[in-house]
């Protein structure tokens, strides 16, 4: 299934996909506190379903501030955090 990226809106909930739009480039943003952006299975405007595994990594994410995952070393990383 192709992925893409989309931006976190910053109003909806961060399990819902109407949350999030759709970018045509990666986005800028990497570390922080707060999801900036996830690699979602493509659903044009939104993604088509926020995954366990997504979930996952927002949580972590929101913990330590990084994109995750973080393991193992090289991994693709889905979710990128922002400062606000």
């Amino acid at each position: 299934m192709a992925r893409a990226w989309y931006i976190y809106n910053n109003a909806g909930s961060l399990v819902v996909p109407s949350s999030y739009l759709y970018t045509p480039t990666r986005p800028g943003c990497r570390s922080g506190f707060n999801v900036c952006a996830i690699y979602a299975i493509y659903g044009g405007a939104f993604p088509t379903i926020i995954s366990s595994n997504l979930r996952k990594y927002m949580a972590n994410g929101l913990m330590d501030g990084v994109p995750e995952p973080q393991l193992p070393p090289g991994a693709i990383q889905y979710v990128y955090m922002v400062f606000h």
